[in-house]
């Protein structure tokens, strides 16, 4: 149970990420703030890695996190 986090973060990125994409480069639809949904990608980015690094380390997504935080101490 506690692995099911980082599989729903997982889906949802992932299908934010193909709906982003299919939404810019197929359908060709116009960004109205450009600056700020690129933030949101890499944010999802992001936090798609850190949810399958949990998944394939077998690690909750807090302690993936933690990691990150204390490696940049």
């Amino acid at each position: 149970m506690n692995m099911l986090p980082n599989y729903i973060l997982a889906f949802i990125f992932t299908v934010f990420l193909i709906y982003s994409f299919i939404n810019i480069k197929v359908k060709k639809a116009k960004v109205s703030n450009g600056c700020l949904y690129g933030i949101g990608v890499l944010i999802a980015i992001l936090l798609l890695g850190m949810s399958i690094y949990g998944i394939i380390f077998n690690i909750p997504l807090g302690q993936v996190q933690l990691m990150i935080v204390n490696s940049f101490k």
